[in-house]
């Protein structure tokens, strides 16, 4: 099983190129399932964080929800792992607002047409559970969820947009030296 410290062993500084070097080697393993199986659990996490620090930076956490969704079960634990427990909460709660049956694949259909649902009240969307929730739920959905994904959003641009700390990557960097000195 690979650990953190197999893949920095030889790498006496980090940055940002070296993580989303880091990154792409794991991807090379294959799904995320297939990672999560090769290597520890502490280097899983680190994927996902980079993963999900390196998309939002790009456009946002609706973007990586929408398009990333294969990331979102696994965000929360990650979040919790680089100590951003007010991240992990505000994540959850956006989360929540996604029906039970959910399933983050962006290979399914199904997928789509909840993200169109929450998004906004004039998409269509096929899907006959959604469909027969009444309009005016689905404007209280739609309003909740953008609330708190700008709440989100306003947690997190300070830890990871413009100016941030080590150009927003502080905690994974923190998670790195860790888990190196702990030999995982």
């Amino acid at each position: 099983m690979l650990t953190i410290k197999e893949m920095f062993q030889d790498i006496s500084s980090i940055n940002e190129a070296v993580l989303v070097k880091l990154s792409d080697k794991l991807w090379e393993i294959g799904t995320l399932e297939e990672i999560r199986e090769q290597v520890s659990p502490d280097l899983f996490l680190l994927h996902i964080g980079i993963n999900m620090i390196g998309n939002w930076k790009c456009d946002g956490w609706w973007y990586v929800i929408c398009e990333q969704a294969k990331l979102v079960p696994s965000i929360p634990k990650a979040l919790e792992a680089l100590g951003l427990y007010d991240l992990e909460i505000a994540f959850t709660n956006v989360i929540s607002l996604f029906p039970d049956y959910t399933v983050f694949s962006n290979e399914e259909d199904s997928y789509y047409d909840i993200i169109n649902f929450l998004q906004s009240t004039y998409c269509k969307v096929s899907d006959e559970r959604l469909n027969r929730i009444s309009f005016e739920k689905r404007k209280e959905m739609v309003k909740s969820i953008r609330q708190k994904v700008d709440t989100l959003e306003l947690l997190t641009e300070p830890l990871w947009g413009e100016g941030a700390e080590q150009n927003g990557w502080k905690q994974i960097l923190d998670f790195v030296i860790l888990k190196k000195q702990k030999n995982m």
